[in-house]
């Protein structure tokens, strides 16, 4: 059933990027067959797990070099750097739209307010009112 004709097809597919299950798929197995002939031979579950590596990377390098990929895959090249930073600074500039002169400091500053003593007299303690207020 899990002839070596069909093991390094498998293998080969799995090198090439396939997901598991999709290279399984592609030689006409079952995907627990692999899964179950690696618990019993070595050689073949050493061999999988360097097809699973190489796989992994060459996935990851046909994602494209964007702030995904800085994001996610940590890949620091000056395009995907580029690419997060301008994607920050648009996102940035659309949530913090800017203060127009008629606007309070409360209104800009989302649900912070500011204290403000207006009717403060002399020699009155606030020092409960303020930590309840702020609070």
């Amino acid at each position: 059933m899990f002839e070596p004709p069909t093991r390094d097809a498998y293998l080969d597919a799995v090198r090439h990027g396939m997901h598991l299950g999709d290279a399984a798929a592609h030689v006409g197995i079952s995907r627990v067959v692999p899964t179950r002939y690696a618990r019993t031979d070595r050689e073949f579950a050493a061999a999988l797990e360097e097809a699973r590596a190489v796989g992994a990377k060459v996935r990851r390098e046909g994602v494209p070099h964007d702030e995904y990929r800085y994001n996610v895959l940590k890949c620091r090249c000056p395009v995907c750097t580029r690419a997060a930073t301008t994607g920050r600074a648009a996102r940035r500039a659309d949530a913090a739209p800017a203060p127009t002169a008629d606007e309070s400091p409360a209104e800009t500053a989302g649900d912070v307010h500011p204290i403000r003593l207006d009717r403060a007299e002399v020699g009155e303690s606030l020092t409960s009112f303020l930590l309840a207020r702020a609070s």
